[in-house]
């Protein structure tokens, strides 16, 4: 019978007697031939059973190849497996982890002391460190096998184990401790290996696990000035969770002889600057009590407690300076000098404790006027047109794998401006172009119409249709065809206006586009528009309705006299009307409601129901409330368009059209935020709420309530890019004329009131910025005193936001609003707002 028959008729009628004497009379050979089977068939046909894991074994010749049979059981045949290895045990069988996991630890050791196997450290300290899972004694365990104390217990602190675990009421650190007293091993080295662990780059759940055992363990007083250097270097570890477990420890030395202070202090430097204000708050306890002790390190610890004064916490900032005013030379030079870097960082209460200590060229006068200068949050340039066939050849793929702002239009200017000129070859040469548009044949928007606008172009224009466009004519629907009824209103006047454009290129008409930029990121000059407009007069042609309208809505206005006047001087009365729009201030305020001019809607806070398994959770949301038309007539305008396009935007396309009315974007701005901001526990889109705050800010218009919605939410932000730029954003209009800080305050406060998001991260952005400029130290004294006006009762963390107040109001040297006076004497009753509110009536 030849092999693969004979193993087969085994395997498939269980004969588990027979395996392993078939086993033994195996070749070379033949194991090959039976490893072929297994990889055949176990884990498709056959599965897994006690003859595959005696044949895998015996075949195998590496770790790796039996690793990728993976052989899961509920049980080993123990038996079978020792009368296997009486003749044959696989060289490779000490490395594989995978195998012996399945055996009792004591086994394992077993099989080593018969010299089957030689096992690796890794997976002795594994083995040892799980043996609590199988049915074996503790003592069993510890003392069968002397390597199992001498060895393999202390491999459980060098390699990452199972040791954190507990099986059946088997803890670890109880076991090793008993050992210890019992002194069946050595005291010192468990302290010291527990600290040395810590250095092998484990888990934070195992670090931890270290340290508590060597805390665990109650070392004293002498056994941690033994080691005092070891507790040292956790101050380097990535881990800070590991830190205030550490210092609780040397706490208990620092005062002895033996404390090497000085390293400690320079080991520990580190930390002052970390943002978590547990440890800090622990390292200035520890400093205080080294310079109380001994006046030797006084000023070695008042220069390293300073960094504290980059961070906003006044709770830490003030214990760094007491810490100095208490245990500092006022007459230090080093001091005074270090205090100079901090100057500007220093709040209220750290200054007056540190009088003392600010020379006249130190000391920090409240009303300086700081170097801070407010830079233009985008630099208008230029649009420049493309100006001949080969670099519109360059150009139109472009269009179609980025998303870039008046790439549309330009795109359509061009072709206006080259459609009589455009030869056999240049359709061929804008092959590329057709294959960009071919791969948006899955998208939607405006760049997928543009692909459906620019293919029909090439079936109309081409004489001999290349494939790529044959290819793209079955993709895409003829251009009067791609609007279908649940197309957004947007998108259909878009569609309107390249129409227009496509009629005009089958007449052959060189007309300009208006509606093309001439200025980032979308402006048109009036200078401009008319030039273009004469071109229109000269022909007696009338532009494509919402070309005109669209250039119109994104004309730039500067001096509205001169330019009216270049108008008249150019244009006659007919075609001047068209721009009754941009010379009229009341022209879209008598057509249209004006919460979608002024971005004035409603808001309305309520509450969001989110399901999350079998739970309901309620989450606070602001809504803005934006009615919307389901109908137009024929001869609606643009921003009838815009203002009802009920259905969502796509993501790609909010910017364009943003751009499209720069002066009424409230209607994209509010539908954006309730789509993905008006709550601030489930925020969606952060990039694209990130690009289109940065795209509102590059029109330097001023802001209309809708935006101070967008503003506010990035404010309240978890991600710390949007929370970022957000900040960024108040940092540049806050001194601004045209930037109303108290209604962005009113906002916020209520949002703060309804507990739309937590107050602690607004108050740690804005500590950020005091002493940016007296200017900004004043707008956001009015931000604080406009949202604490508004918050009707107490909320968690309102202290943080009275004591971000008195520190304006200090700085600023004010007094509190009398609003706000009013609302201290009913809050004064909270026991944990009693101080602050007596240092804000004491300002």
């Amino acid at each position: 019978m030849l092999i693969e028959d004979e193993f087969k008729t085994i395997y498939l009628n269980y004969r588990i007697k027979e395996t392993v004497p078939f086993l033994k009379t195996l070749t070379p050979k033949d194991k090959k031939e039976v490893l072929a089977l297994l990889k055949i068939y176990i884990n498709r046909e056959w599965g897994h059973n006690n003859i595959s894991v005696l044949a895998a074994l015996a075949c195998c010749k590496s770790k790796t190849e039996y690793d990728k049979l993976s052989p899961g059981y509920y049980s080993m045949p123990v038996d079978l497996i020792d009368d296997l290895f009486e003749f044959y045990v696989p060289d490779w069988l000490g490395e594989s982890h995978l195998f012996l996991r399945n055996f009792n630890y004591l086994k394992v050791l077993e099989w080593e002391q018969k010299g089957y196997i030689d096992l690796n450290d890794d997976i002795s300290a594994s083995l040892l460190s799980s043996s609590g899972s199988f049915e074996s004694s503790l003592e069993e365990i510890l003392f069968t096998y002397p390597v199992t104390l001498d060895s393999h217990i202390w491999l459980m602190f060098e390699y990452e184990s199972d040791i954190t675990s507990h099986y059946k009421g088997r803890n670890w650190k109880e076991v090793l401790k008993t050992l210890a007293q019992d002194q069946k091993i050595d005291r010192s080295k468990l302290l010291r290996s527990s600290l040395k662990a810590l250095n092998f780059n484990f888990s934070k759940d195992h670090n931890t696990w270290f340290l508590e055992l060597f805390a665990y363990l109650e070392p004293s007083g002498k056994e941690i000035l033994e080691l005092q250097e070891e507790l040292f270097m956790i101050f380097h570890s990535t881990q800070h969770s590991l830190f205030p477990g550490t210092l609780k420890i040397i706490n208990q030395v620092i005062t002895d002889k033996a404390f090497k202070t000085e390293e400690f202090l320079h080991a520990g430097s580190s930390l002052i600057t970390l943002p978590t204000k547990n440890i800090v708050s622990a390292l200035l306890l520890t400093v205080e009590k080294i310079a109380k002790d001994n006046n030797r390190y006084n000023e070695e610890s008042c220069l390293l407690v300073m960094p504290v004064f980059l961070n906003k916490d006044k709770t830490l900032q003030t214990k760094a300076a007491k810490i100095i005013a208490k245990y500092g030379n006022p007459e230090s030079e080093k001091i005074q000098q270090e205090l100079t870097l901090y100057k500007e960082s220093l709040l209220s209460d750290a200054q007056t404790l540190l009088e003392k200590f600010l020379t006249g060229k130190v000391k920090i006068e409240s009303k300086e006027t700081h170097g801070y200068e407010t830079v233009s949050w985008h630099l208008s340039e230029p649009v420049l047109s493309i100006e001949t066939i080969d670099d519109f050849i360059f150009f139109a793929p472009q269009v179609f794998s980025n998303n870039e702002v008046c790439h549309f239009e330009q795109f359509l200017e061009a072709l206006l401006k080259f459609n009589g000129e455009f030869q056999e070859e240049h359709f061929n040469q804008l092959e590329p172009a057709f294959k960009a548009a071919l791969k948006v044949k899955g998208a939607s928007g405006l760049r997928h119409l543009l692909a459906t606008f620019f293919v029909n172009y090439g079936i109309l224009k081409q004489k001999r249709k290349s494939q790529i466009l044959l290819d793209a004519q079955l993709e895409f629907h003829t251009l009067e065809n791609w609007v279908e009824e649940k197309t957004p209103f947007v998108f259909k006047a878009y569609h309107q206006l390249l129409s227009g454009v496509f009629e005009l290129l089958k007449e052959n008409k060189k007309l300009p586009l208006l509606c093309v930029p001439d200025h980032t990121p979308c402006w048109i000059s009036v200078h401009h528009l008319v030039n273009n407009l004469r071109i229109y007069q000269l022909h007696d042609e009338l532009p494509i309705p919402f070309d005109l309208q669209i250039a119109v809505l994104r004309v730039k206005k500067e001096n509205p006299d001169q330019e009216e006047n270049y108008a008249k001087e150019q244009l006659n009365e007919k075609y001047f009307e068209f721009l009754k729009p941009v010379f009229d201030g009341n022209y879209f305020r008598d057509r249209y409601d004006h919460v979608y001019l002024d971005g004035s809607f409603n808001q309305e806070f309520s509450y969001r129901k989110i399901y999350k398994w079998n739970n309901t959770e309620e989450v606070p949301q602001l809504l803005v409330s934006i009615d919307s038309r389901k109908e137009l007539s024929e001869k609606a305008s643009f921003l009838d368009h815009l203002f009802n396009s009920y259905h969502a935007l796509y993501d790609d396309d909010l910017i364009p059209v943003l751009y499209t009315s720069p002066y009424f974007s409230g209607t994209i701005v509010g539908r954006k935020y309730n789509e993905s901001l008006s709550n601030s526990v489930y925020q969606y889109d952060i990039k694209k709420n990130i690009e289109l705050l940065d795209a509102w800010m590059r029109l330097h218009l001023p802001f209309q309530p809708v935006h101070y919605l967008l503003l506010s939410a990035g404010l309240f932000s978890k991600d710390k890019i949007f929370c970022g730029i957000a900040f960024e954003v108040l940092v540049n209009k806050a001194v601004s004329e045209d930037f109303e800080v108290q209604e962005l305050g009113i906002l916020i406060g209520k949002k703060i009131s309804f507990e739309w998001a937590p107050v602690k991260r607004l108050t740690d952005g804005l500590y950020g910025l005091i002493n940016l400029s007296t200017s900004h130290n004043l707008a956001f004294e009015k931000l604080l005193t406009a949202i604490l006006s508004a918050i009707e009762k107490p909320v968690f963390n309102l202290k943080k936001l009275l004591e971000l107040y008195y520190e304006l109001l200090s700085k600023n040297q004010t007094l509190p609003d009398e609003t706000v006076s009013g609302l201290l004497k009913e809050w004064k009753k909270e026991n944990n707002l009693k101080k602050i509110i007596y240092q804000i009536k004491s300002t």
